[in-house]
């Protein structure tokens, strides 16, 4: 798990609430031991992700993370696959 995750790094300039991401690394790291952080990981990620559009995204207010991804994949801040990714999630 180590080597899976050692590629899964922070990009500079990131919103630092964003820094979820780090969280959910170690935590996808050691649910080797433990594999109930897997869960916790992916739900950390998708809190990175909806902090990481509601930065990029002008007037977020407080739309559910379903209509952010949706907006995102439209502006091109996401792939459609990693829309369909996070959808996924919802």
């Amino acid at each position: 798990m180590h080597d899976l995750a050692w590629d899964l790094v922070v990009p500079d300039g990131v919103p630092e609430a964003a820094a979820v991401l780090r969280t959910a690394r170690e935590l996808l790291r050691q649910s080797y031991y433990c594999y109930e952080f897997s869960t916790v990981a992916v739900m950390h990620s998708l809190i990175a992700v909806e902090v990481m559009l509601r930065d990029r995204i002008p007037g977020s207010g407080s739309k559910p993370l379903q209509k952010f991804i949706r907006q995102g994949a439209d502006a091109g801040i996401l792939t459609a696959r990693q829309a369909e990714y996070f959808g996924c999630g919802q």
